[in-house]
């Protein structure tokens, strides 16, 4: 009788799994969409989708340069804070490094043990497992921004898959 062995998944490749699912819908984001309505901001307090698509790249760059990868933002701080009157790069121009920076990122991610996530500069502060934690839910927290803020362009809603 032969033995399988089953492999259990750690938490690198839960993370790798969780980004890799929400760039999908990141690039459905862009289905349908012109370069003016993701210009359009829903209103005066809200920003635009190309914001926040920037914003979700930008924070990937940053994840992964505090996992200790350097990944120069070609776009610097302009999708750190909200949004300004000043021009914007083409949707295109920042929707296309999403996926190297994916890549970069998940490579490092995933050559992580369970215990170098579970690892904390100092008792009190967070894990690296809870800070990569928490870019997960920020991601999808500004997904979901951008799945109402197409509705309100009229544009169809936001598809998972």
């Amino acid at each position: 009788m032969t033995e399988h062995k089953t492999q259990t998944a750690t938490k690198a490749d839960l993370y790798d799994s969780m980004f890799r699912f929400q760039e999908g819908i990141y690039q459905n984001a862009l289905l349908g969409m012109t370069e003016e309505q993701a210009l359009c901001r829903p209103s005066d307090k809200s920003n635009h989708i190309n914001w926040l698509m920037g914003h979700i790249l930008h924070c990937r760059f940053m994840l992964t340069n505090m996992l200790g990868v350097k990944a120069e933002n070609p776009f610097g701080n302009r999708y750190w804070s909200a949004i300004d009157e000043q021009e914007y790069p083409a949707l295109e121009k920042v929707t296309g490094l999403l996926p190297a920076i994916t890549a970069t990122l998940t490579k490092k991610l995933t050559s992580l043990s369970d215990e170098e996530l579970d690892a904390r500069s100092a008792s009190d502060k967070p894990s690296v497992s809870d800070i990569v934690s928490f870019f997960v839910y920020h991601e999808a927290y500004h997904l979901g921004q951008i799945g109402y803020a197409r509705k309100i362009i009229g544009l169809d809603p936001l598809q998972s898959s």
